[in-house]
C-alpha cells in the first residue's frame, strides 16, 4: 500500500472516535468575503485579484507571500489540505499591515487544532470525469493546550484541454499553547503529481487569434507527462514576554520536477496539417529555506495606540535547471489528435543559480481613534545572486537598498476614510517562460515602487472602497525572437473598486472591478522593436458575487458569479489584440443532517454559458478557457 493511502487511512482514524464541531460545511467564500480585491475560502475564490495577479502583477513572482503574516520564500505551492484559506493585502488592507510590498501581498492562513475535535470528509465529482477526496483531522491531547492534526486527499483531475493528472496532498501539525500568550505550530505538508498530461500552448502567426479549436479534446502526446513534488514544511510561534510580541516562522520550501515537457502546436485551420514541437527538460529544482523574526511593543492610552515592530528576515535560494532539448514532430491536422512514440531526447549541462538575502527593518503603526491611523517603515536589504552556467560562472549580482514605506488613513467622518500610501520593495521578477528560448532562466532582483490613495466608505450595511494607483518597475519580457529579457520599464496606472456587504436580510452582495492603464518605455520602445502596452495584461476586469439565503429556509442557498475580463495585446509589437469575454457561475448548497451529523450539499455550474475565450500564455502563445463544468460536492463533519 502507497504512503498516500495509508496517509488517508491515518486521517480518518485520527478523530473517529471522537465528536466534531462544524468545521467544514460552514465555508462560503461569499459570506467569508471583507472586500472583492481577492479571497479564498473553502478552495473557492473571489475577487478580482488572486495570488497570481495583484494589479497586473503577481505577489507569488514577486516573492511577495506570508503564511500568517510571516515571511515564506515559497518555492512550492501550498497544500490545500495545509491552508484553509488566503486573503489579498492591497489598497487600505495594506495601510494596516506592516512592511507592504508594490505587488500586493498573499497572506496565508493555516489549518490549526483546537480544543474540540474536527473530523470532515469531503467528497467530489465534475462532469469532466474528475473525483476527490479529502479528509481533515483535528484532534486535542490536553484541551486547548495541545492538539494534533492530520489530512489527506486524492484527486483524479480532469482539466481543460482533455488532460489529467493524479494528485495527492497530505499534511501534518501540532499546536502547543503552554499559556495564553503563547502558540508554537509546526507543520509538514506534500503534494505529490503524478502522470499529469501536459495541455498545449498554440502558437499563433500574429495575424489573428487562433481557430477555434474543439475543447476537451486532447492533441499533446501522453508520454509528455510531468511527475512533481512539493514540499512545504516549518513552524510558526507567537509570544509575549516583559511586555513585547514575539513572533517567528521557520520555513523549508521544496518543488522538484523530476522530468517535465512542453508541448507547443502552430496554429491553422482545422484539418491543415501543422507543425508540433515537445521540450522535454530533465530533473530540476527549486529550494529554499527561509524565516522571519520579530518583536513588537505597543504601548498608549485612551484612543491612542503606538506599535513599533523590529524584523528580521532572511532566505536561502537554490535553483537547478536547464539542460532541456526540443525536438519537432511530424506535422499532423490541426486540432486533431496524433499520437506518436516517444523520441530520445539528448538532454545537456544545467545551470544552477543561488540567492541569498537578509533583510531588516523598523516600523510605526499609530492609531488615534476617530483620527485615522499612520503606518511607517524603513528596511535595509542585502542581496546576493550567483549563477553558473554550463559556459561558466557569470559574474555576481549584488543590491543593497534602503527601502521604505508611508501610508495613513483619515477619518473624515465614522463612515467616511481617506487612505494613501508610498511603497518601494525590492521584488523577483517572472521566470523565463516555456515558450522563451532561455526558458526556466530568472533575472536578479529588481526595485519596484507604488503609490496609490482611496477611499473607504461605509453605506449602512455596505462597505465602499474606491482608489487608484501607479506601480512602475523594470520590464522582463519576450522579444521579438523570444529571449526572456529587461525591455525597459513597466508602468501600471489603474483604477479599483469594492462594494461589499448584506444590503437587504438574506442578500449577500461583494462586487468589484479594476481598470488598468499599462504602458512600456525604453529604448525597445522608442526604437519601435517593441510596442507600448504589455502582453497578456486585460485593460480592464470586472467582477461579482451574490449570495441569495432566504430567512424563512435557512438550511438553502443560492449564488451568481460572473467575472468579465477586457482585451489584451498578444503580442509584443501590438499588431493584434485578443478580445474580452464573459461567463457566469451559478452554485447552490443545501445544509442538511446525515444521521445526525452536520453536512452541506454543494452543487455548482461554472462557465454556465459555456463561452469561448483565449487566454495569452506568451508573445503570440495562447490557451483556451475552461469550457461549462458541473461539480457535486458532499461535505461532512463528523
Amino acid at each position: 500500500m502507497s504512503i498516500e493511502y495509508v496517509a488517508l487511512a491515518c486521517g480518518v482514524s485520527l478523530c473517529a472516535v471522537s465528536p466534531a464541531c462544524a468545521q467544514r460545511v460552514d465555508d462560503n467564500a461569499v459570506a467569508d468575503a471583507e472586500d472583492a480585491f481577492g479571497s479564498n475560502d473553502g478552495g473557492e475564490d473571489l475577487g478580482v485579484y488572486g495570488p497570481g495577479d495583484v494589479r497586473g502583477f503577481s505577489p507569488i513572482d514577486a516573492g511577495n507571500v506570508r503564511i500568517e503574516g510571516l515571511f515564506i520564500d515559497r518555492q512550492a505551492d501550498l497544500s490545500p489540505r495545509l491552508v484553509e484559506g488566503n486573503r489579498i493585502r492591497v489598497g487600505p488592507s495594506a495601510i494596516g499591515y506592516a512592511f507592504p510590498a508594490p505587488s500586493g501581498i498573499v497572506d496565508y492562513r493555516l489549518r490549526k487544532p483546537g480544543a474540540e475535535a474536527v473530523l470532515s470528509l469531503v467528497s467530489q465529482a465534475n462532469s469532466f470525469g474528475g473525483m476527490l477526496i479529502e479528509v481533515d483531522a483535528m484532534m486535542p491531547i490536553a484541551g486547548r493546550t495541545l492538539g494534533i492534526g492530520a489530512a489527506a486527499s486524492f484527486s483524479r483531475s480532469e482539466y481543460a484541454s482533455g488532460n489529467n493528472a493524479d494528485v495527492f496532498s497530505m499534511m501534518a501539525t501540532a499546536a502547543w499553547r503552554p499559556n495564553d500568550l503563547t502558540e508554537i505550530q509546526p507543520f509538514w505538508s506534500r503534494v505529490r503529481i503524478t502522470d499529469e498530461d501536459i495541455f498545449p500552448i498554440i502558437i499563433g502567426n500574429g495575424q489573428g487569434v487562433p481557430p477555434r479549436m474543439t475543447r476537451r479534446q486532447f492533441v499533446g502526446q501522453r508520454w509528455a507527462d510531468v511527475e512533481t513534488e512539493r514540499f512545504n514544511y516549518g513552524a510558526i510561534s507567537r509570544t509575549r514576554l516583559g511586555g513585547f510580541g514575539i513572533r517567528a516562522g521557520a520555513f523549508r520550501s521544496v518543488n522538484v520536477v523530476r522530468e517535465g515537457h512542453s508541448v507547443l502546436l502552430d496554429a491553422a485551420e482545422p484539418g491543415v496539417l501543422a507543425g508540433r514541437t515537445v521540450i522535454a527538460r530533465p530533473r530540476r529544482s527549486n529550494v529554499s529555506t527561509s524565516g522571519e523574526i520579530g518583536i513588537s511593543r505597543q504601548f498608549g492610552q485612551g484612543g491612542v495606540r503606538h506599535e513599533f515592530q523590529l524584523i528580521a528576515r532572511a532566505r536561502s535560494q537554490n535553483r537547478i535547471y536547464g539542460g532541456a532539448d526540443s525536438i519537432s514532430l511530424r506535422p499532423a491536422p490541426f486540432d486533431e489528435p496524433d499520437y506518436v512514440a516517444r523520441p530520445d531526447f539528448v538532454f545537456s549541462a544545467k545551470s544552477d543559480d543561488r540567492v541569498r538575502q537578509w533583510t531588516a527593518g523598523l516600523a510605526y503603526q499609530g492609531r488615534v481613534a476617530g483620527v485615522g491611523q499612520i503606518n511607517l517603515g524603513v528596511q535595509r536589504s542585502d542581496y546576493t545572486k550567483t549563477v553558473r552556467t554550463p559556459a561558466g560562472a557569470l559574474p555576481a549580482s549584488r543590491d543593497k537598498p534602503w527601502l521604505f514605506n508611508a501610508g495613513a488613513t483619515l477619518d473624515v467622518t465614522r463612515s467616511l476614510a481617506l487612505y494613501g500610501s508610498i511603497t518601494r520593495g525590492l521584488e523577483e521578477s517572472e521566470v523565463a517562460p516555456e515558450i522563451a528560448l532561455n526558458r526556466d532562466e530568472a533575472p536578479s532582483a529588481i526595485r519596484t515602487k507604488q503609490i496609490d490613495a482611496g477611499l473607504r466608505l461605509r453605506v449602512g450595511p455596505m462597505a465602499v472602497i474606491a482608489g487608484g494607483f501607479e506601480i512602475e518597475k523594470p520590464y522582463y519580457g519576450l522579444d521579438t525572437g523570444n529571449i526572456f529579457r529587461t525591455l525597459g520599464t513597466i508602468r501600471h496606472r489603474g483604477l479599483e473598486g469594492s462594494l461589499a456587504g448584506s444590503p437587504v436580510n438574506g442578500w449577500t452582495l461583494v462586487a468589484g472591478g479594476v481598470l488598468l492603464d499599462a504602458r512600456l518605455a525604453g529604448d525597445e520602445v522608442a526604437s519601435g522593436a517593441i510596442g507600448r502596452r504589455p502582453v497578456g495584461t486585460p485593460s480592464h476586469t470586472l467582477s461579482g458575487n451574490i449570495e441569495w439565503r432566504p430567512p424563512q429556509w435557512d438550511a438553502f442557498s443560492a449564488d451568481l458569479a460572473a467575472e468579465h475580463r477586457g482585451p489584451t495585446y498578444s503580442d509584443v509589437a501590438n499588431a493584434l489584440r485578443v478580445g474580452s469575454y464573459t461567463t457566469i457561475d451559478l452554485g447552490v448548497r443545501y445544509r442538511f443532517a446525515l444521521q445526525g451529523a452536520p453536512a452541506v450539499l454543494r452543487l455548482q455550474a461554472t462557465n454556465l454559458f459555456n463561452t469561448y475565450g483565449w487566454e495569452v500564455f506568451g508573445n503570440n502563445a495562447f490557451t483556451y478557457i475552461q469550457s461549462r463544468q458541473l461539480i457535486a460536492r458532499l461535505t461532512v463533519d463528523l
